[in-house]
């Protein structure tokens, strides 16, 4: 059997089997970040990590700033997706032999000017000789009261879907965009999410690991989708291409229904960032569907992005 056949996460749950969990993991493999027992009685620490690599999530072109800023920028989104707060940091250089040192300096003040942003302390790491190009590996360390700490696998039936921001230009700002952590704070302090995911993979497929988590369904309304502006005028096929091409770094979550009201008076205020119920959490686990502009049902598209497919 060849990884191919099973995709990224099919081999993530292979892997998963072989490997112990002490008493001190509530949650380990299958959500945004792990949850370990905290410091507190009364808090969890959260624990991410995630890779880029050299011609898979970036050029070396992009620029130095901002490759070094993403490396830390998506593990900072998978703590935002948990509701949590960033506290410490390592990274792991692995860069090609002939890279300058101003190149990696430039590395480093795009991770330190986030930092330094998001109040987190980088307190060490590695580096090494690259043989294939840049690799940037950062572990995000953070913490999250328990009682506001939010998995994937609490959607409920007549939950509201809601996103923030604009959904469709992934691929012309996914090294740029800022970590919704401030939002998913507020989130977690002001309402219930019952599920919350960054969307890195896509609307449909990370809507997707909601579901299966939970054992549960989706509708969302394409009409309902905050697009962004580059899509205006595009034909549908292109639209929901687009929806698929993951590195939104827009938070995705679900929220009971008598909070809606409140969460669309204060959100934008309170974080600065715009919120949109798209659909509802339904009870049959089988059914994904979208509801077309001109009314017709259908089932998500198999879109999403895949490291092995």
């Amino acid at each position: 059997m060849k990884i191919e056949s099973i995709g990224e996460f099919g081999l993530i749950e292979e892997l998963a089997r072989l490997l112990p969990e002490g008493k001190d993991v509530i949650k380990g493999i299958g959500d945004d970040a792990a949850v370990l027992a905290g410091r507190r009685r009364d808090s969890y620490l959260l624990v991410a990590t995630d890779s880029i690599a050299e011609n898979v999530h970036f050029r070396r072109s992009s620029g130095a700033y901002w490759i070094g800023r993403k490396g830390l920028a998506v593990n900072l989104s998978d703590i935002a997706a948990m509701g949590g707060s960033p506290l410490w940091a390592v990274v792991n250089l692995g860069i090609p032999s002939g890279i300058s040192v101003r190149y990696c300096r430039q590395l480093y003040r795009g991770m330190a000017e986030l930092a330094e942003e998001f109040e987190l302390s980088v307190v060490g790491g590695d580096t090494f000789r690259s043989p294939d190009g840049i690799v940037i590996s950062v572990t995000v360390i953070g913490e999250v009261e328990r009682k506001r700490c939010v998995f994937r696998d609490g959607a409920r039936p007549g939950d509201v879907i809601c996103v923030t921001g604009k959904l469709g230009e992934g691929r012309g700002k996914h090294l740029k965009f800022t970590p919704r952590i401030k939002e998913g704070r507020y989130l977690g302090e002001s309402f219930s999410p019952s599920a919350m995911i960054d969307i890195s993979d896509g609307l449909f497929a990370d809507l997707g690991h909601i579901c299966r988590a939970s054992g549960v369904g989706a509708v969302i309304g394409e009409s309902a989708i905050p697009l962004a502006a580059r899509l205006r005028g595009k034909s549908e096929k292109v639209k929901l291409r687009a929806l698929g091409d993951g590195e939104e770094f827009e938070l995705l979550f679900s929220l009971p229904e008598n909070e809606i009201s409140n969460l669309l008076s204060s959100f934008s205020a309170e974080t600065g960032t715009t919120v949109t119920p798209i659909g509802k959490i339904i009870d049959d686990q089988g059914r994904r569907e979208l509801v077309g502009r001109d009314g017709k049902v259908k089932p998500f598209p198999e879109t999403g992005y895949n490291h092995f497919s």
